[in-house]
């Protein structure tokens, strides 16, 4: 096998049921409440998300990173590359690095493929993991992803509706992950608990969301571990049983807006919570498929 691109390796998924929005893609932000107009921005920011769940509207990165060719060169902004790795390489990589002690998770499924390339492409801490956010920052940042919730899909009258809501706090009694028991570790059942579940009804469609922050330069096509925890994801029972599933993942930033006026005057800048990426891909895809099965097996040891 070649390199793997995770883009051309495997199909886009068919968009032909697709919302299409002629628009130009702008920016997908969210602003606090206390900003002005921030419910009429924020409403078109969520309608606007949902052209990218949804539809085929591109998403526009407002965090720009820049680079230099040499010293004293002028900056330039940095164009995002697709993470490539050549999937012999890696596979062998795996099997030498087994884990000690595999977790029976998605995540800790997706945590062992990070721990096979991560040191090349940044430290963990670059996603936040382990790093203390403020709970306020938290709230908004899980409001904004949770924003195409089911009661907002029925004001736009489509099929759609959220079935799993793994980013807010369970309401007490449900169950907090699904359990998949045709993947297993020591015998354990694999439990998962995807970030966002959508179920079109009408079209036999699932839509499954994967969602990280990280202010890093992102890949045009994420990076692997993403791709790793969807798999595990496509893999429980509303999405087997459907006739069509669409794995997404997104990176979420934080960002500041600029101050201006001054003394008496002066507005402070306001943290905003923008949608900085969203690649889609088939999980049924053999090249996807394969590559993941494969490693899960690695992982699992069987």
């Amino acid at each position: 096998m070649g390199i793997l691109d995770f883009n051309s390796a495997d199909p886009i998924v068919n968009r032909a049921d697709a919302i299409i929005d002629d628009e130009s893609a702008d920016e997908i932000s969210f602003w606090p409440d206390q900003v002005s107009d921030a419910e009429l921005h924020n409403r078109r920011a969520a309608e606007a998300r949902m052209m990218t769940l949804f539809g085929s509207r591109p998403v526009v990165d407002p965090i720009k990173h820049f680079e230099s060719e040499r010293a004293l060169a002028p900056l330039k902004p940095v164009t995002p590359r697709p993470f490539q790795l050549v999937p012999s390489q890696f596979m062998a990589k795996a099997r030498r690095n087994r884990p000690r002690e595999a977790l029976a998770t998605a995540s800790g499924f997706a945590a062992w493929i990070y721990s096979l390339y991560g040191s090349a492409y940044g430290d963990a801490d670059d996603r936040e993991r382990g790093k203390e956010v403020e709970q306020e920052v938290l709230e908004r940042r899980r409001r904004a992803a949770s924003c195409n919730d089911s009661s907002f899909l029925r004001a736009m009258q489509l099929n759609w509706r959220l079935v799993h809501n793994g980013i807010q706090p369970q309401p007490e009694g449900s169950a907090p992950y699904f359990e998949i028991e045709h993947l297993r570790v020591n015998g354990v059942p694999l439990r998962v608990s995807p970030d966002l579940v959508y179920h079109n009804v009408e079209l036999s469609k699932v839509v499954i969301v994967e969602i990280k922050n990280s202010r890093m330069i992102v890949p045009s096509n994420l990076w692997p571990n993403v791709w790793a925890q969807l798999w595990c994801y496509s893999q429980i029972d509303i999405a087997l049983n459907a006739n069509t599933v669409s794995v997404v993942g997104e990176v979420w930033g934080d960002r500041w807006s600029r101050s201006y006026g001054t003394r008496r005057r002066r507005v402070a800048g306001q943290r905003i919570i923008s949608l900085r990426a969203s690649v889609q891909r088939d999980p049924r895809a053999a090249s996807y498929d394969q590559f993941f099965r494969q490693l899960f097996a690695v992982y699992s040891n069987t």
